[in-house]
């Protein structure tokens, strides 16, 4: 039992690398930084002009509901073993003008979190407690949310599997926005710190602004996705020392409203992993399949 808590440890650790696809909220007190920050490397972009048409990043108010699940397999010995791992997320998104040289100024607030039934009872110990999580920072021309801090370092530590800190929450858009037809291609890497644990990922996506559609009675752009990358890093889960590499692909939609708003959408990816135990002298094969949705609340 406890080899398999630290496996399912270990491979949450992976999903807080892996990418995914309100009403304003006051800043939080005593902000402190909140780990992992993604770092652009490589972008290229199909001919776009700079045109009015474009559909970009704006200020909006925003709840969602995150549900986010994972299944996680592993073989030991002759055994094979899963897991499935999954959680609600209730959240207030706030993107408020006007932009500075960075980006909107923008809050994420963690209203709850509710644990699927099955997940084990010390992740559902650690997201339960969870309340009124605050994450401020800005949200860049392209999507992503920079400079992020956390209101509360401790919790926002024990969910950061689940949430990632909201780094990739918004899809990333070409810096000229998107229109139907327009394609682009991000190479990107980032550092993920969790409790105990630390995991990069380089990702090469492809995407595409599909078509106009209607989506919850909004004019929309449909942003069709596929990524591969690779994962690395390692820590410690219950006092044990852990090292993991692996490799995935994922593909998933978005839809962006006319107006700029997030109108969530849904990703899945899988990954291949080989977690090693020192301790133990043991290599683990893990396959983990993530199924992340957003969708919009009334």
């Amino acid at each position: 039992m406890i080899r398999r808590l630290l496996l399912a440890g270990t491979a949450l650790a992976a999903a807080c690398a892996a990418g995914s696809r309100g009403t304003p909220t006051a800043a939080a007190p005593a902000l402190t930084p909140a780990p992992g920050a993604p770092t652009p490397t490589a972008t290229t972009e199909g001919p776009s002009a700079h045109r009015s048409d474009a559909v970009r990043y704006g200020p909006s108010a925003v709840r969602y509901v995150l549900h986010r699940r994972l299944h996680i397999q592993q073989a030991l010995g002759d055994q094979t073993q899963a897991q499935d791992v999954g959680a609600r997320i209730f959240v207030a998104a706030a993107i408020t003008g006007p932009a500075d040289t960075i980006g909107y100024p923008t809050t994420f607030l963690v209203d709850s979190i509710v644990a699927d039934s099955g997940t084990p009872p010390p992740i559902v110990d650690n997201i339960s407690k969870v309340r009124k999580l605050v994450f401020a920072g800005r949200v860049a021309p392209r999507g992503e949310f920079v400079n992020a801090l956390a209101s509360d370092s401790v919790a926002a530590q024990s969910v950061v599997q689940l949430l990632g800190n909201f780094r990739d929450f918004l899809p990333r858009l070409p810096i000229d926005g998107i229109r139907p037809g327009v394609a682009w291609t991000d190479t990107v890497e980032t550092t993920q710190k969790g409790s105990g644990s630390e995991v990069s990922r380089r990702s090469i996506t492809h995407a595409m602004a599909a078509a106009w559609e209607d989506r919850l009675g909004t004019r929309t752009v449909r942003v069709e996705g596929s990524q591969t990358y690779r994962v690395a890093g390692g820590g410690k889960n219950a006092g044990q020392p852990f090292e993991l590499s692996g490799a995935g692909a994922g593909s998933g939609v978005a839809y962006i409203a006319a107006d700029g708003r997030y109108l969530g959408g849904e990703w899945q990816d899988s990954t291949t992993l080989t977690v090693r135990l020192p301790v133990q002298g043991v290599a683990v094969p893990v396959v983990q399949v993530t199924r992340t949705t957003v969708a919009v609340l009334p």
